[in-house]
């Protein structure tokens, strides 16, 4: 017969009381510790990336930074618009009239696209990735080289008319288009959603305060060391401002001065009305709580320029945005004027109402 021996209820209460004291103990050291950085960069996208996170536990930030390292490069090898990846495999099988299984993440992204376009009046198009391409922005060296395409293969291609309209996406999840000529090309929200899918991964790991840099793209979490995070925010000439970000707010940048054609063609934002780069914008910035709409936003600012500021601002629902034209004339709703700091005074400025007159709101669907 086996003989169990059972614990006295006393000496079962000293020991949880141990264990409980030690806990404590551990908790208290880390909470002790002074809060540090912790950072890495990763080159996604052909951009960088870098996160910053302010923590008191560094082993486990750097454990979160392994993951997202190994995130980023599962992204890229799934949507980069011109090395072999999930994308690439679709848009060849959009070109031969076949529907295409993709992953979850790129489903997704093509349904904000289709969400993107409509918002945007067609101004933000990612089906025109054939015409991006035919331009020579299918490159990570810049300025770009390659002769740029005759008037006539540009005229082809936009005749074509390819549209996110054009994207089914049946039952089972595949994706098909009654339009060969359309190739997708996500990169204009990709650092927004690529930036979303790190913020869930910090707040899965309990790491409440970083700062996430994509390409042109910010996005905060928490606090720097009990103070907002304060980001620069770049125009053609220099810092135009700086911003304080609130906990979930995201900053997405776009410009055309830096990724240009070396024969002075213009920069790599496509106006897919016309087919060719746009001449109106030279940056624009957008902040928002939303990073997927953040992204898609700044470039459709971009195409519709001055007149277009407006109106797809209150399209979108845009609080906070502003926009450089090619004058260097500063266009800035209300809202934003009140978040950036430090606006050079020497620069003319145009104010616009905003829709609506805060950051955080949303449009309708």
């Amino acid at each position: 017969m086996r003989r169990y021996q059972r614990t006295h209820p006393t000496g079962l209460a000293r020991l949880l009381a141990v264990l409980l004291l030690v806990a404590v103990i551990a908790s208290a050291m880390t909470w002790m510790r002074p809060v540090g950085t912790v950072e890495a960069e990763y080159l996604v996208f052909g951009t960088r990336a870098r996160i910053v996170i302010r923590t008191r536990d560094r082993e486990r930030a750097e454990s979160a930074l392994a993951s997202i390292g190994a995130l980023l490069a599962r992204d890229h090898r799934t949507w980069h618009a011109w090395e072999p990846s999930e994308l690439t495999r679709l848009n060849d099988a959009l070109a031969k009239g076949r529907s295409y299984a993709v992953p979850p993440d790129l489903l997704e992204m093509i349904r904000a696209a289709q969400r993107g376009h409509a918002l945007s009046e067609g101004l933000f198009n990612p089906a025109a990735g054939k015409l991006i391409g035919t331009w020579g922005f299918h490159t990570s060296d810049y300025p770009a080289p390659g002769r740029a395409p005759s008037s006539r293969q540009v005229r082809y291609l936009v005749a074509r008319a390819p549209s996110m309209d054009d994207i089914r996406i049946d039952a089972e999840g595949k994706v098909s288009s009654g339009n060969a000529a359309a190739q997708l090309d996500l990169n204009a929200l990709a650092e927004g959603y690529a930036a979303q899918q790190v913020r869930d991964l910090l707040q899965s790991r309990g790491m409440d305060d970083a700062l996430v840099y994509i390409g042109g793209f910010v996005l905060a979490r928490g606090q720097d060391a009990g103070q907002p995070w304060r980001v620069g925010v770049r125009g053609p000439e220099g810092l135009l401002g700086s911003v304080e970000m609130r906990d979930g707010e995201a900053l997405s940048s776009s410009g055309d001065y830096l990724r240009r054609r070396s024969d002075a063609q213009g920069g790599h934002i496509v106006n897919p009305r016309n087919g060719r780069p746009q001449r109106v914008s030279a940056a624009t910035t957008v902040l928002s709580d939303d990073p997927v709409l953040a992204d898609m936003a700044a470039t459709t600012l971009m195409v519709a320029g001055p007149e277009g500021f407006d109106r797809l601002a209150a399209r979108m629902g845009l609080g906070c945005a502003l926009l450089v034209a090619t004058d260097g004339r500063l266009h800035i709703t209300r809202a934003m004027l009140t978040r950036l700091a430090e606006i050079p005074a020497r620069m003319p400025r145009v104010v616009h109402a905003g829709a609506p007159s805060s950051c955080g709101d949303r449009p309708a669907d």
